[in-house]
């Protein structure tokens, strides 16, 4: 049975109920169009998949990016002192005595 609100398919020989929005197909009211409308409506303003901008906040959205300028930043301060350390120790590290002999 394919239910009218949230167009799942189940098997209706084990029940009537929709196991996923709870709908009774053998109710009374299953035949009313407003009535089967208005639990729709009711069932995607709980399902956050319908709405999903209105639970995810701005703050929420820029965490994660937020996160990777800051590794990046990091990434590019390590970067940089691991390139001038490099180049000094090639000067006054241990291979310095056999360059001047």
């Amino acid at each position: 049975m394919n239910c009218p609100i949230c167009h799942i398919t189940f098997d209706s020989s084990r029940s009537s109920v929709c196991p996923q929005c709870h709908f009774d197909a053998n109710s009374p009211d299953a035949k009313d169009t407003a009535k089967v409308l208005a639990a729709r409506e009711a069932f995607k303003s709980r399902v956050s998949a319908y709405a999903p901008e209105s639970r995810v906040t701005r703050c929420d959205i820029a965490k994660p990016w937020l996160a990777v300028i800051i590794g990046f930043c990091i990434f590019l301060i390590w970067l940089k002192a691991c390139s001038n350390a490099g180049g000094r120790m090639m000067s006054f590290g241990r291979h310095s005595f056999y360059r001047h002999h």
